[in-house]
């Protein structure tokens, strides 16, 4: 008993909510998140760092950009939920019921991109997502409660990205590089001393003949990178092939990626009687050693296809096939992978602790398609600094079938499929501060300045999970016994800015 309360303690003490980076969700960069993340095989500088490094192999100028993200989710509620929320060891009529939500926290985030061209046929960049909340939040979860598992602990979290895109022939690009996430190693070291002395007149509580201390020795968090490889291709087939000119095709394949969090529990607990009538003081040692696996926003490996063409320089039409390998993926439940009980006149062995968080699911890769239009409008004449003023409209509309094919009734995880609907605006200009520092250069090598904004719907599909109801109130069960409502939505907006320098 003291070993589960301690070790939960010091667990959710290290595991607070934890959440990750959104650009799974909604895309890098305002011109792919205003089609619903399409536009794998087009050239958009800081844009497509994450999507395809080696479509920037070529571009003439270097680009910054600084945008920022908001996005917040909406599930369906459900009833209130069995527990043993009073702590008497039992569930039944005496415990109020808890209300588990589901509320998870808003996403407010900053973009930033940089790319730069090295010569003509490469360009290096950099991308990065910073969360306002928080850098590093770690979670798990109890898997009896129901939960939205891909949404509780992957929707915020800093992300960093690198590549680089080489043009070895006319129209063919190569591309790699790396996304970079955080992951934790966590360790504890203390002693716990419980003391039993003899009762005396005046002792009104058991405070009064039972002491403890607990004497923390060392405690170490270190948080240490985690990588996810990728490699890209991009043909752009007009360069190649004349007759082809507009036809763009990209392919993007993203490594796996996992974080565990390591977290060993060193606990020596020294049990003594002191002052108990004729008995002889004894002091008991009895030495823990826990090994706990705790599994934090796993990444699994991607492969991304896509395809545009461009009509008329004014009408843009790009589609993405997605393939996520979701059946490789570990969830953020915490599991006891290892015990070592030790004492002077006991020894209950290795793994003597039984695992509390039993659960079996099954996840299978999932084939998501993206579509998306760009139209830019006839150019408007400003007659100022900002020359030609270009307004481009975006669309998009995308469909990300859930990889929940399966689980046992011991968990309570949800999803169902999303659809997806993206609108975007962007404007676009000669960059005016260029000409007030009298810089050089041709017209036809002139620098541009844009504005991004976007929103983005997705739509959960409604459904109920509904499992066996026991016939005794169990953790994690509705009171009523209803089956658990699926459904909601996520909503995302905001803005970059842009320019190339």
């Amino acid at each position: 008993m003291i070993l589960t309360a301690f070790s939960a303690s010091a667990v959710w003490a290290l595991c607070a909510p934890a959440l990750a980076s959104p650009m799974e969700f909604y895309g890098f960069g305002g011109r792919k998140m205003g089609r619903a993340g399409a536009g794998t095989a087009l050239s958009e500088g800081t844009d497509s760092i994450l999507s395809n490094p080696a479509a920037n192999a070529g571009i003439a100028h270097p680009e910054l950009s600084v945008g920022f993200l908001m996005a917040d989710t909406k599930f369906a509620a459900f009833g209130d939920l069995w527990w043993d929320s009073n702590r008497d060891g039992a569930i039944d009529d005496t415990d109020p019921p808890i209300d588990a939500g589901p509320d998870y926290d808003a996403v407010h985030g900053v973009m930033i991109g940089a790319t730069r061209p090295l010569g003509s046929k490469a360009a290096i960049g950099l991308g990065l997502f910073i969360p306002k909340e928080r850098l590093l939040r770690l979670e798990t979860f109890e898997p009896s409660i129901p939960t939205y598992f891909l949404y509780a602990n992957r929707t915020q979290r800093y992300e960093l990205g690198a590549g680089l895109g080489v043009r070895p022939i006319v129209g063919l690009s190569i591309g790699g590089g790396v996304q970079m996430i955080p992951r934790a190693r966590y360790s504890l070291d203390a002693t716990m001393d419980i003391t039993l002395s003899g009762a005396s007149s005046g002792d009104a509580t058991a405070s009064d003949v039972i002491g403890i201390g607990l004497d923390v020795h060392s405690m170490t968090l270190d948080l240490v990178p985690g990588f996810s490889p990728n490699v890209s291709l991009h043909w752009d087939a007009g360069e190649a092939i004349p007759a082809l000119d507009g036809l763009q095709l990209g392919a993007a394949w993203r490594g796996e990626a996992g974080l565990p969090v390591d977290v060993d529990i060193n606990l020596q607990i020294n049990a003594r009687t002191e002052d108990i009538g004729t008995i002889e003081n004894i002091t008991l040692p009895l030495l823990f050693a826990v090994q706990l696996g705790v599994f934090d926003h796993y990444v699994p490996s991607q492969i991304n296809l896509g395809g545009s063409y461009t009509i008329e320089r004014a009408l843009t039409l790009s589609v993405d096939l997605r393939r996520t390998a979701w059946d490789q993926m570990q969830v953020s439940i915490a599991k006891v992978t290892h015990t070592d009980i030790e004492g002077a006149t006991v020894d209950f062995g290795q793994d003597a602790v039984e695992d509390g968080n039993p659960y079996t699911i099954r996840l299978t890769p999932t084939w998501a398609p993206r579509l998306g239009a760009d139209m830019r409008l006839p150019p408007i004449h400003t007659h100022s600094r900002l020359g030609d003023l270009h307004v481009i409209t975006r669309g998009g509309v995308g469909y990300e079938p859930t990889p929940l094919a399966g689980q046992t009734a011991d968990s309570a995880l949800l999803d169902s499929d999303r659809v997806v609907f993206a609108v975007g605006l962007g404007l676009e200009h000669e960059d005016p501060f260029r000409k007030l520092v009298g810089a050089q250069g041709s017209p036809g090598l002139s620098r541009a300045m844009r504005l991004d904004g976007f929103f983005q719907y997705h739509l959960l599909a409604s459904g109920e999970y509904a499992r066996p109801v026991p016939d005794v109130p169990t953790a994690g069960y509705t009171v009523d016994g209803s089956p658990i409502p699926i459904g909601g939505h996520l909503l995302a907006a905001g803005l970059q800015w842009s320019f190339e320098y």
